[in-house]
């Protein structure tokens, strides 16, 4: 694999994390909508989320009330930035992200194919909701 083999925008297809004892969840659920677009130019943007995420009732892009809020981010992950290819992973050195303690860091992710799709894997494990996992994603070449 080389990074030219990486242009593209990518379509989520599943995104998991495994615990220490093998087991999987599915954090935004079993389908999932998102994109990844690796551009050639170095930038890139991630985003993903739930499917069934709830509008808010008013229907005021920057409104909604404060459970509306926290649902609504937590079935949503975003970051981009620029990003660069060592010939094992992806390595995203993030600009924004809805998760402000990632901006201005580096997010690393080892790279695979399986068949036509792009297998993306955490380096390490990472907190979510108090436990360590390990997180990974597949996505479909659009």
């Amino acid at each position: 694999m080389n990074e030219r083999d990486l242009h593209a925008t990518w379509d989520l297809q599943r995104f998991w994390f495994t615990d220490d004892d093998g087991t999987e969840v599915d954090p935004l659920g079993a389908d999932p909508v998102g994109n990844l677009i690796l551009g050639a130019d170095g930038n890139y943007a991630f985003t993903m989320m739930r499917r069934d995420r709830q509008p808010y009732e008013s229907g005021d892009l920057l409104g909604g009330t404060p459970a509306e809020k926290s649902e609504a981010a937590a079935g949503y992950v975003s970051f981009g930035g620029t990003w660069s290819f060592d010939g094992e992973a992806i390595l995203f050195d993030i600009v924004y992200s809805l998760f402000p303690n990632w901006i201005g860091g580096q997010q690393k992710r080892l790279a695979s194919f399986d068949g036509d799709d792009l297998i993306l894997q955490t380096t390490g494990a990472i907190l979510m909701a108090g436990k360590t996992h390990r997180g990974a994603a597949r996505w479909l070449r659009k």
